[in-house]
């Protein structure tokens, strides 16, 4: 089957594209360059320019996988960097939508990716979590709390054209995706190889992150259950604090996790906004949609999905 993504480059796009050429699907790859897509996956895809994008291209296809965007941790947030993270998702979701929604009944399914910071920070709690959010949580879509909020609000916002026009949307709300060899996960691990491992701020923060296997599985997993749409959280099923996540890394390599970082130092080296927001706050989020449908993660513990991505 023909299938096509968006932002393929990135963490999770490079580990589905993998994933389905091994399955045997044809793949078209949408991004700003032609050369940039040939550079990472050579001629195992059909790369396309956003300026190729038709009615045709898009009605030929089984799925639209959209995970294009800035990387929202790889600059210091300042008005023009923030304005680039939120353009960069809002613009390519609208101009996906307003073809899709010309298509109507005869369009593909959209699964326009998200994140789990549309429900806004939560209150830490001292030795525990914060109430669980799902899916079924209020939003205020004209209100935003925080940036990373506003973020995830107006990107879901942009698609709702697609919707209204009776096209499948998914929504897939992602936590932190762990993987061994990019994202999060190897700069949370790097201090511990130095033995200067240890919680980051409080360490009572809640940590809602996924494996990166059990984001490709889900994904094929509500493709293939076609009667589904809206938004789902594509986290597992527990969710730890930073401290306890920092312990579970000392475990597994043999290093010591009682060393600090201090808030402050962060905020100094990173700035204040981001800091607070990508790591001494957080929210604890449960695939309540997922679970219900019987989804199966492969990784549903932090220990289990740390020594998978760390032994290998």
């Amino acid at each position: 089957m023909r299938r096509i993504i968006t932002g393929a480059t990135g963490l999770i796009g490079q580990h589905l594209t993998a994933s389905w050429l091994q399955q045997g699907h044809e793949i078209i790859v949408i991004g700003r360059t032609v050369s940039h897509i040939q550079q990472v996956f050579g001629p195992r895809v059909q790369p396309k320019t956003w300026d190729e994008i038709t009615p045709e291209l898009f009605k030929s296809t089984e799925v639209i996988v959209n995970l294009a965007g800035t990387n929202i941790g790889a600059k210091r947030w300042t008005n023009a960097s923030k304005e680039e993270v939120l353009t960069s998702r809002v613009e390519t979701t609208k101009k996906i939508v307003e073809i899709l929604a010309q298509l109507g009944a005869d369009s593909p399914a959209l699964f326009n990716a998200s994140a789990i910071g549309i429900y806004g920070l939560q209150r830490q709690v001292l030795n525990g979590l914060p109430p669980p959010l799902d899916e079924n949580v209020n939003i205020d879509w004209n209100e935003a709390p925080d940036f990373l909020s506003l973020v995830a609000r107006q990107w879901e916002k942009a698609a709702l054209p697609a919707v209204k026009s009776g096209v499948r949307v998914i929504f897939l709300r992602f936590g932190v995706v762990l993987d061994s060899k990019s994202g999060a996960l190897p700069q949370l691990v790097r201090p511990f190889k130095f033995f200067l491992g240890g919680p980051i701020g409080s360490g009572y923060q809640p940590f809602s992150w996924v494996c990166i296997d059990d984001v490709v599985k889900a994904i094929d997993f509500l493709i293939e259950n076609s009667n589904t749409a809206g938004p789902f959280n594509i986290v597992a099923p527990q969710c730890i604090t930073q401290r306890v996540l920092a312990e579970t890394i000392g475990k597994i390599l043999h290093r010591p996790s009682s060393m600090p970082m201090p808030g402050f130092v962060l905020k100094l080296l990173f700035g204040k906004e981001k800091v607070r927001e990508l790591l001494l706050e957080g929210q604890h989020v449960y695939p309540k949609r997922l679970t219900d449908l019987k989804f199966e993660f492969s990784y549903p513990h932090i220990e289990l999905a740390l020594k998978h991505l760390l032994q290998q």
